[in-house]
């Protein structure tokens, strides 16, 4: 892993919060798949079990307006502390965070799983005030979301 210092100092207090809420240490990094993102992961990460593991990577642009937008590529509360509401919590921190920055809309694609229901994250995104994007095939994996911070 090439592990990178919090970008500024708004990061930094964020992963001491994310820190806080987990009970684990996080660290900031480089990845070849996400260049140019905030890439925020368990510091002692678990090579076993890829589960256990936080993940949160984003990334800043301007949208098609020149308006700030954040893309949400992926967001993994670890096994261990799921069903604590903490994907809320963080979620909640990150829009914060997101909004002091200027950002002005946040996109993602959700996870739809047709097989196991309870593998998709549409409604996750839902209840944090997320609605469908775009277009959505119904063999697609992916459902597009946008939340509006204005």
């Amino acid at each position: 892993m090439d592990l990178l210092p919090a970008p500024n100092t708004e990061l930094a207090s964020f992963q001491l919060s994310l820190q806080e809420l987990l009970g684990h240490p996080l660290c900031f990094m480089n990845h070849v798949l996400f260049p140019n993102c905030v890439y925020l992961t368990s510091l002692n990460h678990n090579n076993d079990l890829e589960e256990d593991n936080f993940y949160l990577i984003y990334d800043l642009k301007k949208d098609r307006g020149g308006q700030l937008q954040a893309k949400i590529y992926f967001l993994q509360v670890p096994l261990g502390c799921r069903g604590q509401k903490l994907g809320s919590k963080i979620y909640l921190l990150l829009e914060q965070l997101l909004r002091q920055m200027g950002c002005q809309s946040i996109i993602l694609e959700a996870r739809v799983n047709s097989l196991n229901p309870k593998d998709n994250s549409v409604g996750f995104w839902g209840k944090q005030g997320f609605v469908p994007g775009v277009h959505y095939a119904f063999d697609d994996e992916n459902f597009p979301m946008i939340k509006r911070l204005i």
